[in-house]
């Protein structure tokens, strides 16, 4: 295996002489129209070292990019998830608690009004 097949994976767009690729298909009785990317020079001069690729492999090579991107997507989806519940679960606790201080201090701030409401009731009355 040459060193610019090596380094290129999924689908080419340029060779390592930065050319452009264009699919070609073969005239052979081994692989009849059997199509690959190839650089543009490289389809000119037949040179082995500018890029080659088969278009199945190229596929193939796309659809397991894309299947680990989604498998990472979906991770990262699962994780942010789990963040949000847990984030939500103590702004719900953090409220709760408030709601509960709130209604505690709102009951003795009545409790002292009425308190004092008959204390000052109790003034008078007499």
């Amino acid at each position: 295996m040459n060193t610019s097949r090596r380094h290129s994976y999924g689908l080419p767009s340029r060779c390592w002489c930065r050319k452009g690729v264009v699919i070609f298909y073969l005239r052979t009785d081994d692989n009849p129209y059997r199509r690959f990317y190839r650089c543009e020079i490289g389809a000119q001069r037949k040179k082995k070292n500018h890029l080659f690729k088969w278009v199945d492999d190229a596929l193939l090579d796309e659809i397991r990019r894309v299947e680990a991107e989604q498998g990472r997507i979906v991770e990262e989806i699962e994780d942010l998830k789990s963040s949000i519940t847990q984030t939500i679960e103590e702004e719900v606790r953090k409220q709760k608690n408030s709601l509960e201080l709130g209604c505690l201090g709102s009951i003795l701030w009545l409790f002292g009004r009425l308190r004092s409401q008959e204390w000052v009731k109790s003034v008078y009355w007499f």
